[in-house]
């Protein structure tokens, strides 16, 4: 079994050897595919059409629509799409952020082309029949009951951080507006954002060939043009809800790197990386000796974040206090982010650099993240890499005092001990 195995790898290796691609067809719809020669293709199928596009009148939006996913389409029932999944042993999931909306499949690269054709009906042709919200609207509120304390601190940052701009806008509905859109006010935003000039396909293990060809000819989107963006500037304040228990969940941010600034892109992902991430690996503890988090109270845990969308974003540390050594924590976690000490700069290079190749590693996020950076106009991952190896101290230095110099704070939990951002 394991000889068969290893024999058809290295005959899928090259079967499927095609170049990379990365073009833009005539529609406006971008087209990336990026050859591993692995047994399991990647699929995504994106547009700019996360929460910060949906207007006053239309929070929590998008949050139905991404349960939507896997119901009826304009030309095949859900039940259809559900067992041709199936069939072909695919994993259909949908996922949403505030810049970005998009259905990604994974399955074995034998039945991309069936895959491909699922995929474009699912993602781009819902058809958001009337009944079906009978199963959507329970879904939804399932959303809500099963958010966590860190949930509700990051929704809570990008309040604070953005205020009223569009980045404020929460991934999720609230109660009060679950079950409130008709079937017309969902297809008339699919209607104007889910069109060829507003996407992007993205395939990892695929033929470049045949996923263009699919691309071009047989997918089933919208003409359209290219959604313009609403601006959402940072600003910085508070954000405080009060829960049960004595912990105390903070997140602690300024005014971080754009998606499409490569240069602040690059500095923040070794500054972050001096200031310490738990690691993403089995049975890791929190970050070393060597990071900037070290120097947190007693009982203190933290660990470094970020979150970068188009022309704005968010860096910071999230902490998990005892609400009564809160106020240490937060005051101490603000002068390590606006003062950063670092005595190995090439260190925190050399693990910013390896934290980007973890990421892409994995290929079911580097199908998401390519699709994210595709619409946001982000960089590639070489080119960040080649920046991040021209970062000097004083770029550090600049970036933080600029990033913290209107921090924003967000706290769940035990808070009464927590600082407003005017007392830091």
């Amino acid at each position: 079994m394991k000889t068969s195995i290893v024999t058809r790898s290295a005959a899928a290796t090259k079967a499927h050897a095609s170049k990379n691609l990365s073009t833009k067809l005539s529609n406006g719809l971008q087209v990336i595919s990026k050859e591993r020669s692995g047994a399991v293709s990647q699929l995504v199928l994106a547009f700019r059409a996360g929460s910060r596009y949906q207007s006053d009148k239309q929070s929590g939006l998008v949050h139905h629509i991404r349960n939507f996913v896997g119901r009826d389409t304009s030309k095949y029932p859900g039940i259809s799409v559900v067992w041709s999944s199936a069939a072909i042993g695919a994993n259909l999931t949908s996922f949403s952020t505030r810049d970005v909306f998009g259905v990604q499949m994974t399955v074995n690269r034998d039945h991309t082309d069936t895959a491909l054709s699922i995929l474009g009906h699912v993602a781009s042709q819902p058809a958001f029949k009337a009944w079906e919200f009978e199963d959507v609207i329970p879904s939804v509120k399932s959303d809500l009951a099963f958010k966590n304390s860190y949930d509700y601190v990051l929704e809570g940052i990008h309040s604070a951080a953005f205020r009223q701009g569009s980045l404020a806008n929460s991934i999720y509905a609230k109660r009060g507006e679950i079950g409130i859109y008709k079937s017309d006010d969902l297809n008339g935003f699919a209607s104007k954002h889910f069109v060829s000039g507003n996407g992007v396909i993205v395939g990892i293990n695929t033929n470049s060939q045949s996923l263009q060809h699919y691309a071009d000819e047989l997918l089933p989107i919208n003409d359209g043009s290219n959604v313009v963006l609403s601006e959402s500037p940072y600003k910085g304040g508070d954000f405080r809800r009060s829960g049960k228990g004595n912990d105390a969940h903070i997140i602690l941010a300024g005014n971080g790197a754009a998606i499409n600034d490569t240069n602040a892109l690059a500095v923040q992902a070794v500054f972050l990386s001096h200031i310490g991430r738990v690691s993403p690996l089995k049975f890791a503890t929190l970050p070393g000796l060597s990071s900037g988090l070290s120097k947190l109270p007693f009982g203190v845990a933290g660990s470094a974040f970020h979150a970068s969308y188009e022309q704005a974003g968010l860096v910071g540390v999230y902490l998990l206090a005892n609400g009564e050594n809160a106020n240490a924590a937060v005051k101490s976690a603000f002068n390590i982010l606006k003062s950063p000490k670092i005595e190995d700069l090439e260190g925190s290079k050399r693990r910013a650099i390896a934290e980007i190749e973890t990421n892409y590693a994995d290929g079911a996020n580097e199908a998401i993240q390519r699709a994210i950076i595709a619409l946001g106009k982000g960089p590639g991952r070489n080119a960040l890499i080649e920046s991040i190896k021209k970062v000097s101290a004083s770029d550090i230095t600049q970036f933080a005092q600029k990033a913290f110099a209107k921090p924003s704070l967000a706290s769940y939990g035990a808070i009464s001990q927590i600082p407003y951002v005017d007392e830091l």
